[in-house]
């Protein structure tokens, strides 16, 4: 099964800059003079919600000030494909001077370590020493080699040799000089690389109370450098449950992260039309119609889209698509159709954004889902003109009985889900529709991926 899902790597960074497939790339120029504006030690918080693309977001950011660096090692061709998408000013003389370092520290990843701190400064030496070549005499290496000692109570020889061979991070020991060795880690370290080294850290919602808050105060307490601009890509208000879980559900978390962050901006939305081409979404049948409808209806974020579509595709994709299939899997009623068209994709939409309103929907307890997605819709026009009974109408006819789009979609939800097909009752008939008891299990069999309909080769 193909995913849609854009995992952060190099490759996918770049080509979604070149495509502007979430149309962020001047919100990237944007933040990028942003970072350039600062002075003195500071930290910027980017909020946003989980898979809004916040991860993308950052490590573009950091592509980018590397590719904007002149003393950085990236190879040109790179450089011109990253800053070249962009929208900059393209003479020479208009383009904004940039002597920044970029880094990207994984805050969940490292959750585990004795001391924050250590596993930063760790990260910082590792990323560094893999882009630019340490020399063994240099005193950027020997200051390197301090700081790893005062953080780890070990004298450290041949420190690229021991960086990849093992992992340093043991217990810290306190140490007078901490302060002034990493002052002057960081002056050696950029004394050939630029001017400003921009920590990016990411995930710092999703790790232990405990690790969040010493992550955030200890680097208040040591890494508080004029020379550094720390970026926190968070969901500030995931992040603000996790500082309560630590001291409390009285204490004042908001006001407490403002000590540790000079300024907070949100994630520019991103534009789904061109994402949406890209999976194939932008399509005109009604599959993906009804599939952009449920994104929409339940604000799903990037990567919940991916998933959600990878999964109604796998499900219904090739007899919704095909019309010798189509016509051949459903021979023995409409009905089917229905379900597979209509109530899979907000089966699957539901089982991503709310598990208990998906069993509440298929336990016949609450219509509600049905009637967000086609209450107030074309899709919903369309379908209900095909539930009405020839003896029922929208508006007022003469002879005919007068129903309301809600009534219609109330007794489509109760033929599937809660009617109980016994007692002589075998069926029920709604316009053109037929349900019988197998409607319930066939629909969540579709939806489960595990029917003979699922192709797992799309």
């Amino acid at each position: 099964m193909n995913s849609f899902e854009l995992i952060p790597t190099e490759e996918n960074l770049i080509h979604t800059l070149n495509k502007d497939l979430l149309k962020r790339n001047k919100d990237l120029v944007r933040f990028y003079d942003l970072i350039l504006a600062q002075e003195g030690a500071s930290s910027i918080a980017i909020d946003g919600r989980w898979g809004s693309g916040k991860t993308f977001f950052v490590k573009q950011s950091m592509l980018l000030i590397n590719a904007k660096n002149p003393m950085s090692d990236m190879d040109d061709e790179k450089k011109a494909s990253i800053v070249y998408a962009l929208p900059f000013p393209k003479k020479a003389e208009d383009m904004p001077e940039n002597y920044d370092v970029a880094v990207y520290y994984d805050a969940w990843e490292n959750d585990n370590d004795t001391d924050p701190v250590l596993s930063l400064v760790y990260e910082i030496i590792k990323q560094l020493g893999i882009n630019y070549a340490f020399d063994d005499n240099s005193n950027e290496f020997k200051l390197a080699g301090s700081v790893l000692e005062a953080l780890t109570g070990r004298n450290i020889n041949g420190i690229i040799e021991n960086l990849k061979s093992e992992n340093p991070l043991t217990k810290i020991n306190e140490e007078k000089d901490l302060h002034e060795n990493i002052k002057k880690f960081f002056t050696e370290l950029l004394v050939e690389r630029g001017n400003r080294l921009v920590v990016f850290i990411d995930e710092l919602d999703r790790c232990k109370p405990s690790y969040a808050v010493q992550l955030l105060e200890r680097i208040k307490h040591y890494l508080c450098d004029d020379r550094i601009t720390f970026v926190f890509s968070v969901n500030l208000g995931e992040l603000q449950h996790t500082i309560k879980h630590y001291y409390g559900n009285t204490f004042d978390a908001c006001r407490y992260l403002d000590r540790f962050f000079d300024m907070r901006i949100s994630l520019p939305p991103a534009d789904k039309t061109a994402f949406y081409r890209e999976m194939g979404l932008d399509s005109s049948y009604g599959l993906e119609k009804i599939s952009r409808k449920v994104i929409d209806t339940y604000n799903m974020e990037l990567r919940e889209a991916t998933r959600f579509y990878r999964q109604v595709k796998t499900a219904a994709y090739e007899p919704t698509h095909d019309s010798r299939k189509w016509d051949f899997a459903f021979s023995d009623g409409k009905g089917k159709q229905l379900l597979l068209m209509y109530i899979t994709p907000i089966l699957v939409g539901l089982k991503i954004v709310n598990i208990s309103l998906y069993n509440d929907f298929v336990n016949g307890k609450n219509s509600k889902p049905l009637m967000d997605i086609y209450k107030e819709s074309d899709l919903g026009d369309w379908l209900c003109s095909k539930l009405l009974n020839r003896n029922e109408a929208y508006e007022e006819i003469e002879g005919k009985t007068l129903v309301t789009v809600e009534q219609k979609l109330q007794s489509l939800y109760e033929a599937i889900f809660v009617t109980e097909y016994t007692n002589g009752v075998y069926h029920t008939m709604i316009g053109d529709y037929e349900f019988d008891s197998n409607s319930k299990r066939f629909v969540r069999s579709i939806e489960s991926m595990l029917s003979v309909y699922a192709d797992y080769e799309l």
